[in-house]
């Protein structure tokens, strides 16, 4: 079979970046068709081996800086290493997110660990064309006990793929319960949002949780009610969530009641922005208030209306906070940057005569790890402010 290799030009500033795009490519050779594996030259220089792909602007992600192959038996070697790293850096846990696509050298490919139990996403062409292959090393390392695919999403789209999902192996279960730093959570993997949980904002509830005895706290975009579970068992007087989906809400209740925790929570369903606005019309405040909104900029040409979306739901939540009350913002739009949030937030705080002080940032944990290399491996972005 002959080589397959790609040349590339490419800016000093790029160095090791996992991502080729098109206009890096100078040419081929050996007609590599899309999902093939190659040898990638940057001037003679070998950058790595990726994953080939003509009809992406991505046209290659690079998997190794070797020349090596992508089968069952490096999957497998990807998988151990990545473990080995977050039972290191998560003692004790056994939930947590196994594969984080680039961050562990295999693009394209997230796993999330319920125990036993898997959820694969796959968003490039050459990993959904191996995950058979992905299937067969999670059963060399794991006693499995089902894989599930949840490849419906619309990372898929710029690599051509069709979205789908549905069972790879095993026999899934409904609900399955995890644990977090000690707090049980009930995870619907076929049913709930992407994967069935939020993995990436660990560090952040841990935060909320110190943060919560004795106050009044509002959680919204509350999903299944991490955040507000952790800030009832961190002492909070009483706990409001706040979601549009009524699925979630049930199994927010039944989280509140899995940790004993019921009678302090309270589950909503609704619009955040128009809850918001009917809490601070009745005259109602809170003492900390935890705002994680999903994405409002999934690309670059959204930039400017998601950045009026987080500032009004921002102000909004800014109102209810008494002197000395708590703002917990969190961004997961990559492309809100660090000084694009923070501009956000004092243009919020400007719209409603506030003043804070930052106490604190907060990013994702250490399963979803980020490459020096590669700044878009962060998209977890967060402030803790204080009504000064």
């Amino acid at each position: 079979m002959p080589v397959k290799v790609v040349h590339v030009v490419r800016k000093k500033s790029r160095g090791q970046h996992a991502w080729v795009f098109s206009n890096e490519v100078t040419e081929t050779e050996g007609n590599p068709g899309p999902g093939d594996t190659v040898q990638v030259f940057d001037r003679k220089r070998l950058l790595g081996s990726g994953i080939y792909n003509p009809h992406s602007l991505i046209r290659v992600r690079l998997y190794s800086e070797q020349n090596e192959e992508l089968d069952a038996a490096l999957i497998q070697r990807r998988i151990e290493t990545a473990l080995a790293y977050r039972k290191a850096s998560l003692p004790g846990e056994n939930d947590f997110r196994l594969m984080f696509s680039e961050s562990d050298r295999v693009p394209g490919l997230v796993i999330d660990k319920y125990g036993n139990h898997f959820v694969v996403q796959t968003y490039s062409l050459g990993l959904d064309m191996r995950h058979e292959l992905v299937v067969a090393a999670l059963r060399e390392v794991f006693d499995v006990a089902s894989v599930i695919e949840k490849n419906d999403f619309r990372l898929r789209d710029p690599e051509g793929l069709p979205r789908r999902a549905g069972v790879l192996f095993g026999t899934p279960e409904p609900r399955i319960v995890i644990s977090e730093t000690g707090v049980k959570f009930y995870v619907d993997p076929a049913g709930g949002q992407k994967t069935g949980y939020y993995f990436d904002h660990r560090l952040t509830r841990r935060k909320v949780r110190q943060l919560s005895a004795g106050r009044k706290v509002l959680d919204v975009f509350s999903y299944t009610g991490s955040f507000a579970i952790n800030a009832a068992l961190g002492g909070a007087e009483s706990v409001v969530a706040v979601d549009a989906s009524a699925a979630a809400a049930t199994i927010a209740t039944d989280n509140s009641v899995l940790n004993g925790v019921a009678d302090k929570c309270e589950f909503a369903t609704d619009n955040a922005f128009t809850a918001l606005t009917e809490l601070d019309a009745r005259g109602r405040q809170f003492d900390l208030i935890n705002l994680d909104p999903p994405a409002f900029i999934k690309a670059q040409k959204d930039k400017d209306a998601g950045m009026r979306g987080y500032r009004q739901i921002n102000a909004l939540a800014m109102k209810l906070l008494p002197p000395g009350g708590i703002l917990v913002s969190s961004s997961c739009s990559h492309y809100l940057f660090w000084q694009d949030m923070l501009d956000m937030l004092v243009a919020a705080a400007q719209d409603v005569g506030r003043e804070f002080t930052i106490l604190d940032r907060t990013t994702q944990g250490p399963d979803h790890p980020v490459l020096l290399s590669m700044p878009e491996s962060e998209y977890l972005r967060g402030f803790i402010l204080q009504v000064s």
